[in-house]
């Protein structure tokens, strides 16, 4: 009789503490699809400061649940990396978790706002080294019915997203050692020759780690424009040859020390300021054409569940006031403090 006691006081426990979680379901895949590196395995960092990712409402009766992993971090991901690939290689995958929080705002309508603050980062181990790969820092915007639900639905496809976002980045060529991760994004600015000086080199760059690090295409290339005075090309003649290089693969150039960010719109002027460089402009005027709800949080890729409708949101895109959107060092894209899913 005892241990039947023993027994039932145990399972109603264990029922009683699963009813106040809810657990994230790492469904879907993050298989590595690139022709990159080859990763043996996963491994994360948990550098969050709160690991408490939040406590929101569940269902009809609105009952307060914690959100929780299945069991760790770094066992969860790592469980989910080796289903989805077959391990080899010679590199190891480090995913470093920054912050993930959760909460609950406003109800609209039929609909409840929702916030997910998210930050991560992922480099490439190979020995006692560590090359950047990607990251990501941003608070999602999210608005349904049953928000907590949907928000914690989409956890695995965010990271799903950013993980195999992650897959398609050429690690950088420098490396740091294991006590520069803690804070990354600061060493690797305090780095940069462009934020060591005030004069800028001319020239033309063609991805954001040259213009950053200062090393524009080597040549003297004059750049070509059309009757509306548009930048439309960049030409070197050397040893009687033409070697043209089109605007649309040029991520800024640098003229009379002034620097200009190819946008889709064309090249707009780069400011700077204390937090870095920046253009003057908006999301409506950056993505005019977007087919996902993500709108540019990863580069244009990947779409999640419950879209909002495309026309609406493009029409209050368009109408936002323009304002100074930074350039992240590391990453190259538009620094947006919140993305809209």
């Amino acid at each position: 009789m005892k241990k039947f006691l023993q027994a039932f006081m145990t399972c109603f426990v264990i029922i009683s503490f699963a009813q106040n979680k809810e657990v994230i379901k790492f469904r879907g895949n993050i298989t590595n699809n690139s022709e990159g590196s080859a990763y043996k395995f996963l491994t994360v960092l948990d550098q969050r400061e709160d690991k408490s990712i939040g406590t929101l409402p569940f269902g009809e009766t609105k009952e307060m649940k914690e959100v929780v992993f299945p069991t760790t971090p770094s066992n969860d991901f790592g469980s989910w990396y080796t289903k989805s690939n077959y391990q080899g290689g010679g590199f190891e995958f480090i995913l470093i978790l920054k912050r993930l929080k959760l909460s609950v705002g406003e109800t609209v309508g039929k609909n409840t706002e929702g916030k997910m603050d998210f930050s991560a980062q992922t480099f490439l181990k190979d020995g006692d080294q560590y090359h950047f790969l990607y990251k990501k820092d941003t608070v999602f915007s999210f608005s349904n019915k049953e928000v907590s639900e949907f928000m914690v639905k989409n956890i695995p496809t965010i990271y799903s997203i950013f993980i195999k976002k992650s897959y398609e980045i050429k690690p950088t060529e420098k490396s740091v050692v294991f006590a520069d991760l803690k804070d990354y994004e600061t060493f690797a600015k305090n780095n940069y020759e462009v934020f060591k000086g005030d004069q800028l080199k001319d020239g033309i760059y063609l991805d954001h780690q040259s213009f950053f690090n200062q090393v524009p295409e080597q040549g003297n290339y004059v750049l070509e424009r059309n009757d509306k005075g548009e930048v439309t090309k960049a030409i070197k003649e050397e040893n009687g040859k033409k070697n043209k290089i089109s605007a649309f693969k040029i991520f800024a150039y640098v003229e009379n020390g002034k620097a200009y960010k190819k946008t889709m719109s064309g090249f707009v002027e780069l400011n700077r300021n204390e937090k870095g460089f920046y253009i003057i402009s908006n999301k409506g005027s950056l993505f005019p054409v977007q087919s996902n709800s993500t709108y540019g949080m990863f580069g244009l890729i990947g779409g999640i569940a419950g879209a909002i409708e495309e026309n609406s949101r493009q029409k209050k895109m368009q109408k936002q006031d323009k304002e100074e959107v930074h350039i992240d060092s590391l990453t190259g894209e538009y620094d947006f403090q919140d993305s809209e899913i």
